[in-house]
């Protein structure tokens, strides 16, 4: 019969290989991560100049609540990026009231410390980037989301998302389309 002490070890070995095997994996290293679906890439009218797809597409952006951070006209280039706040997802690491204690190895400097750690405009910033590159033939997106929580990135991946690309082409071409002749 094992002792309670070899059974205590292999079960701690049993749980310690349990946590090992379900570790995270990194989101942009996820299957498809660096893939464009076919709906953020679609072809350009021959007819309409490579300067009026990149006004549209800036004003759409805009539009969208995007900063336009960079353009470059003769790649066909806009980075454009979007801040947004993400309150609640710090908030199991912050206590909003805490107590600390002085007591225990300090002889007659001992005492009790009461502290409101209260945190106001540090939320989790969820920051979206975004490029568009309109070539001779066609016009493609591609699109990362990261999450910022104090600092450091707590998050993130590849947004590449059909239903959003179906919409910005969409919108895209609406606005080519109110401007009316080549221009």
């Amino acid at each position: 019969m094992p002792s309670l002490r070899s059974s205590l070890i292999v079960m701690g070995a049993v749980v310690l290989g349990g946590c090992q095997s379900l570790s995270s994996q990194d989101p942009l290293a996820e299957a498809g991560a660096t893939s464009v679906p076919a709906e953020c890439r679609w072809a350009r009218s021959d007819n309409v100049s490579r300067e009026r797809w990149m006004r549209a597409t800036v004003a759409e952006l805009e539009a969208q609540g995007y900063a336009i951070t960079n353009t470059e006209t003769e790649l066909g280039v806009i980075s454009a990026e979007q801040y947004t706040r993400r309150p609640g997802l710090g908030a199991v690491d912050r206590p909003w009231f805490g107590v600390g204690s002085l007591w225990g190895g300090f002889g007659r400097r001992s005492g009790v410390a009461i502290g409101y750690g209260v945190h106001f405009n540090d939320d989790p910033v969820e920051v979206e980037r975004l490029s568009v590159v309109i070539d001779e033939e066609a016009v493609t997106v591609t699109r990362d989301t990261r999450v910022i929580d104090d600092g450091y990135v707590v998050d993130a991946r590849s947004a590449n998302r059909a239903d959003f690309c179906r919409d910005l082409s969409a919108a895209i071409e609406s606005r080519l389309l109110v401007e009316g002749p080549l221009q």
